[in-house]
């Protein structure tokens, strides 16, 4: 009698016993069972542990008791991208990421916690023992990079994944880079270029840096004097990779990259470089210290924010570099006005506005005056109403010259390598912004409409904002259905931009619709917000 096939668990059984015993991490056992049975990598990553979906809402609980976590969730973020399925959002992603003892990132994208994978650790560590000799050499580099795999082009669903999980390969590289120049001794340089150069062949950033670039990036690191135009050049690159990187992954991605290129500049600075390298890094300095800012302000950290834009003021007039002195002003007016205080967020735009005319930035003067619109905007819920006048009268002001310095702007312009991202769009946004301030909802759902419609899909926290203000116009107008439609597409953006700023507006948002709160509309925009892991309680900040 011939015997009975195995079943398709018996299958799986045996492949992820034979490959742990094989040596084999979760990532590549994962990726075995998504070929192999067109699984999506959250299914693979389950069924490589074999785990049901019950066995995993009980060890997600067991670890993070009082979640509204379970069966129908998990199966909907796991059937995702079909139609009959839901993204899970990163903070999921990230707790699913530590069960699975893999790369949050493997399952779409997050931090990497492939450290907890012991037993696939322990062959790696074998088999990245060093040899002996001095090292590897130019030619062993070479060997080194022809045998790595080429490199495929992701697909439209990947692209979060993949540009998070380069995000973590520049911090990595950066913070190897210091740490060799700490640390290691001139002997051990060529493996560091070897890791280098696996980073190089990932990233579309670093793939033009050839061998004798990353090993200058070393060595630079290593003896700061050793600094010159062409490796400055790499780390300006760095810092630009990372800041777009910012726009769409949003400020916990790429903070510690920021903070490493931040330390390694400093480092530099102190090496005697001759006059022309020395402004040229204080001005990145300047720049730097400016991102950190921003980066602290949209994770909530506004007093270390302030901290980092006054350092960036202060090496802004160190470089004599006005365009990066009113650029630096303008985005610390935006933090001032949000916490508070908008009448220091006036101060700042104008301090803005003088040094951008003193550079011939029209782009600049635009966007001092967009930041001025929204200070003299927030000014308006506090004053009796002779003075409210004179702000309504200011603020249309300020968005009227912010519309017209932009048109004026050409290609040429100093300011627009800083203000990359500033276009009609935002001037609608801020505009949306400024008319609810100014009790005009109508106008600030016209606004808001206008940004969505032209605005792209690089900057989607730009996109949930714009949604956020057309649920406070429709709250304005008491269309509370609609109000929480608009809500729930801004939190399913705040997936794809994990900003601590963001998740505030939407609570401030949600809060605006307190009076409803029993309501169908509510009640339902409430379990959506529960679903993309924000809360729906008040904020200290609306």
């Amino acid at each position: 009698m011939r015997p009975r096939p195995p079943s398709l668990k018996q299958q799986m059984d045996a492949l992820t016993t034979r490959m742990r015993a094989e040596g084999a991490s979760w990532k590549q056992i994962a990726a075995e069972y998504q070929t192999r049975y067109r699984l999506t990598p959250l299914q693979a990553f389950r069924e490589a542990h074999r785990l049901t979906q019950t066995q995993v809402v009980r060890l997600w609980h067991e670890r993070w008791p009082g979640s509204s976590f379970n069966e129908r969730r998990l199966g909907a973020w796991e059937t995702w991208p079909a139609k009959s399925g839901n993204p899970a959002p990163l903070n999921a992603l990230e707790n699913l990421a530590r069960l699975y003892s893999c790369r949050a990132g493997d399952l779409i994208a997050g931090e990497d916690h492939g450290r907890t994978d012991h037993h696939a650790a322990e062959h790696l560590a074998t088999d990245m023992q060093p040899t002996s000799g001095a090292g590897l050499d130019r030619d062993a580099i070479r060997r080194f990079l022809d045998a790595l795999p080429p490199t495929s082009s992701p697909g439209p669903g990947d692209a979060l994944a993949n540009a998070r999980l380069r995000q973590d390969e520049f911090g990595g590289l950066v913070a190897a880079l210091i740490n060799w120049a700490d640390h290691m001794k001139r002997r051990d340089v060529l493996t560091l270029i070897a890791s280098a150069a696996t980073v190089a062949h990932a990233s579309p950033l670093l793939a033009h840096l050839n061998n004798d670039c990353l090993e200058r990036l070393a060595l630079v690191a290593a003896t700061p004097s050793r600094i010159d135009e062409q490796t400055l050049g790499h780390i300006e690159a760095i810092l630009q990779h990372a800041i777009h990187q910012e726009d769409v992954l949003g400020p916990h991605a790429v903070l510690e990259t920021a903070l490493a290129q931040h330390h390694l500049v400093h480092r530099l600075l102190t090496s005697s470089p001759g006059a022309d390298i020395e402004r040229r890094l204080t001005r990145l300095l300047a720049d730097i210290s400016r991102f950190i800012g921003w980066l602290l302000f949209n994770s909530g950290h506004l007093t270390s924010a302030e901290h980092f834009y006054d350092q960036a003021r202060r090496a802004a007039h160190d470089a004599d570099d006005d365009v990066m002195t009113s650029y630096v002003l303008a985005q610390w007016s935006h933090l001032a006005t949000w916490n508070g205080d908008p009448r220091q967020g006036i101060e700042h735009s104008l301090g803005s506005l003088a040094w951008a005319t003193r550079a011939g930035s029209p782009a600049l003067i635009s966007y001092a005056n967009d930041v001025g619109a929204r200070a003299y905007a927030a000014l308006l819920h506090r004053q009796n109403s002779r003075a409210r006048s004179k702000d309504h009268s200011r603020c249309r002001t300020a968005m009227s010259a912010s519309r017209t310095n932009l048109a004026k702007s050409t290609a040429d312009d100093p300011g627009w390598p800083l203000v990359y991202f500033f276009e009609p769009n935002m001037l609608d946004l801020t505009g949306a912004l400024c008319h609810l301030d100014m009790g005009e909802p109508d106008k600030a759902l016209t606004c808001a409409h206008e940004a969505i419609t032209a605005m792209g899909t690089a900057f989607p926290r730009n996109r949930a904002f714009a949604h956020l203000y057309l649920s406070r116009a429709h709250a304005q107008k008491h269309e509370v259905s609609q109000a929480g439609v608009e809500l729930t597409d801004a939190a399913r953006l705040t997936g794809h931009n994990r900003s601590d700023r963001l998740v505030e507006a939407t609570t401030a948002a949600r809060h605006a619709l307190s009076p409803w709160a029993r309501t169908d509309a509510v009640l339902q925009l409430d379990e959506q917000l529960r679903h993309y892991g924000l809360p729906v309680g008040r904020t200290s900040r609306t």
